[in-house]
């Protein structure tokens, strides 16, 4: 074997190989009885990290072992929970790397981290580090790939904020029904944003959600109950200044009334001559079309405003 016998550990180098099976036996189990064995811990003291689009993040893995060869593997939790390999480091590999990903990995000190650069969106998630062992036994190396469980650390949470951009100021809209009502704000730039919901007779607020659209910017939405919904208005502060919702509830109007035409007294008088005009169209109708134009939108907009409080809960909790 290429490897020193420095390599091999120490309760692997008091055991000769040719000790008779029944003498190993004992061993084995006053070896795993004693106490001795190998420290399973891998901890990752990193809750929450945040950094800006295009630029790095690094996320920091400490771990526990007495073996001198092992492995330690990165993954990707996505938001349906479905965890993704993303890198992994040898023991006695130089530092790995794989495009945006690379480690950085000091043994001494049982140390290791995962640096992703020129960040993107969609690199918000949990990292995961873990841990499996490679033995020697004898001057054979026993790897631990397809059969050793992976020591987990608690993971980091790593939030991609959208690169600095001008001031963008939010739209403001409330939606209800029965009693739930939802302030949903989009399309907002810088991130900090205080909402508001008043109404008389709150029976349950929850903290806002906020989460980052497609678009780069923040969009954030605020839910509740209320015994008086019809009367319940929301306000934003944001970059100094004050937004105020946009009802999407159509109002009820009254239908104006056309007077119908008069019937002719009897069938011998001149029929009125036939002319061409132009279509004239009713106020009244124009604000049905315009009211029924809004309630697909104010339906389009509560599917849109669901969404995106699953997205939001799946990603902040």
């Amino acid at each position: 074997d290429s490897q020193p016998e420095a390599e091999l550990s120490t309760f692997e180098k008091r055991i000769p190989c040719f000790m008779p099976l029944s003498s190993l036996l004992w061993v084995l189990l006053a070896f795993t009885f004693s106490g001795s064995g190998v420290a399973q811990k891998v901890t990752q003291d990193q809750p929450e990290i945040s950094s800006q689009v295009g630029k790095s993040a690094t996320m920091n893995c400490q771990y526990e072992t007495s073996w001198n060869s092992y492995n330690i593997f990165w993954y990707k939790q996505l938001p349906s929970g479905e965890m993704i390999y993303l890198i992994g480091q040898n023991s006695y590999s130089p530092n790995a790397r794989d495009g945006r990903y690379s480690i950085n990995f000091q043994k001494s000190r049982k140390a290791i981290s995962l640096i992703i650069s020129a960040l993107k969106l969609e690199d918000s998630a949990k990292y995961f580090c873990a841990r499996n062992s490679q033995r020697r036994w004898c001057g054979v190396q026993r790897t631990g790939y397809e059969t050793d469980k992976l020591i987990f650390g608690k993971g980091t949470r790593l939030i991609v904020e959208p690169k600095s951009q001008p001031a963008a100021s939010p739209s403001v809209f409330v939606m209800k029904n029965g009693t739930n009502v939802a302030c949903l704000v989009k399309e907002f730039y810088p991130k900090d944003v205080t909402i508001s919901l008043q109404s008389s007779k709150k029976i349950i607020e929850y903290d806002p959600a906020i989460a980052i659209s497609p678009g780069g910017k923040y969009s954030a939405v605020k839910l509740g109950q209320y015994g008086d919904p019809d009367s319940v208005t929301c306000s934003v502060e944001h970059n100094k200044q004050t937004w105020h919702s946009t009802d999407f509830e159509p109002k009820k109007t009254i239908p104006e009334t056309t007077p119908k035409p008069m019937a002719y007294e009897n069938s011998t008088k001149a029929e009125a001559p036939v002319t061409c005009q132009e279509p004239q169209v009713e106020p009244g109708k124009v604000n049905m079309m315009s009211l029924s134009v809004l309630g697909l939108r104010m339906l389009f907009a509560k599917s849109v405003a669901v969404n995106f409080l699953l997205t939001a809960k799946l990603f902040f909790f």
